[in-house]
């Protein structure tokens, strides 16, 4: 019999545990950021672009090199399509005047598989990364017109030389915390995540937490980049003018949906209620004033952009047809696993019950899947530029888009 291990979140390093599922198989990250992730990743794209191609001014140092660094890369398709579309747009911009060489940096923390997100660089698999984005444009990725280099580590603390970075690019990460906060730690209350019949306390510690980490990520960022660099960024959030407490979006969403699993396991005995009690997610969705409010008192960069892009269909099938509902929560079950699976392995201790759980979630998916079907994602776009000391090294013009 399998001997369980439980850890009280209050015990684990989240830096140890969080993580996207890596290899290729059916529950990879790889596989399912396919899905749902590169819908957001498309639509963020264009902003991405033409940040590049209207408003950036470049004038490169003695090097020659343009450097990049993508935070919260993780593995799969989708990272090398924004690298790429980075690198193309930067060339673009700067036409044949200038020729630099370019760096591109994907950093992630040490449970990040780096290994499956260089081999998808090699030659024999560039093609089938093009093919991932089926909006006709069938030209292979840009891997081959840049140096790339695995970076391991928060991106809450430095990780690169001072005054290196002309780009940083961040997608679908900065909602994730550093830590459950203390003061939720120390509740017992069935629930995985703030929400509307939770204490007003829950909602202001996960704020507070955000504000610290998201703190800790411009500082650091702030160091890196040189004087003019950008930072590009998208993560999860809510619309501008939402309260703390109202559910938010996919966060509550995904919230619930692990609420049914527990309880399953506690009334069928596979867990105790602590455990169930005892679970937070270490995920804020913030909107657009909460981001604001914290890019001004941090004070080096201006932010010069700032929107909500949405709604985006959570779940991998946007209608389920006679007969597919097992497929339905199959699929479910498997991007939760693919975005979650090490959190709550940690938690829970074991395999098998991991197995359950997100066995549970697939079955609930599979059986209601109407309810499932309307959550949506929202994304909080934002475009920093540093402007504490402008050179003649690199000027960014942005205006509204």
């Amino acid at each position: 019999m399998e001997t369980i291990h439980y850890q009280s979140q209050s015990q684990l390093v989240m830096e140890n545990v969080l993580g996207m599922k890596g290899g290729h198989g059916d529950s990879s990250y790889a596989l399912n950021s396919l899905s749902v992730q590169i819908k957001m990743v498309r639509a963020v794209i264009p902003y991405l672009e033409r940040a590049i191609y209207e408003k950036m001014r470049v004038k490169l140092n003695g090097d020659g090199l343009f450097r990049i660094a993508d935070f919260g890369c993780a593995t799969g398709g989708n990272t090398l399509l924004v690298a790429d579309t980075i690198v193309r747009a930067v060339k673009r911009s700067l036409g044949e005047e200038e020729e630099p060489e370019f760096e591109v940096y994907f950093a992630d923390l040490r449970s990040n598989d780096f290994n499956s997100l260089l081999r998808m660089m090699l030659p024999t698999q560039l093609q089938s990364c093009a093919d991932a984005d089926n909006d006709g444009d069938t030209n292979p990725v840009a891997a081959g017109s840049y140096f790339a280099a695995a970076v391991c580590g928060s991106h809450f603390r430095r990780l690169f030389p001072r005054k290196s970075l002309h780009f940083c690019h961040s997608s679908l990460c900065l909602h994730w915390l550093s830590k459950v906060p203390e003061a939720v730690r120390e509740r017992r209350s069935p629930r995985v995540y703030v929400s509307s019949d939770c204490e007003e306390a829950v909602g202001g510690a996960y704020l507070h937490q955000f504000n610290t980490d998201f703190t800790r990520f411009l500082n650091a960022r702030a160091e890196e980049t040189v004087y003019g660099g950008c930072v590009f960024i998208s993560l999860v959030g809510r619309n501008g003018g939402t309260h703390i407490m109202e559910e938010q979006g996919t966060l509550g969403d995904i919230s619930r949906h692990f609420e049914y699993a527990f309880q399953e396991l506690v009334n069928e005995g596979f867990i105790e209620k602590e455990k169930w009690e005892s679970f937070n997610l270490p995920w804020f969705g913030p909107n657009p004033e909460e981001v604001e409010s914290i890019v001004k008192r941090q004070g080096a960069f201006t932010m010069e952009h700032v929107r909500v892009l949405g709604e985006f269909p959570l779940h991998p099938m946007t209608e389920v047809r006679r007969g597919e509902k097992e497929v339905f929560g199959s699929s479910v079950g498997n991007h939760y696993r693919a975005l979650l699976e090490n959190i709550v392995k940690a938690h829970l201790g074991c395999e098998s019950l991991t197995d359950e759980f997100f066995f549970r979630i697939g079955k609930r998916a599979a059986a209601k899947f109407e309810e499932y079907l309307s959550n949506h994602i929202e994304l909080v776009v934002v475009m920093l530029v540093f402007l504490k000391k402008i050179t003649g090294l690199m000027r960014f013009a942005f205006h509204e888009f």
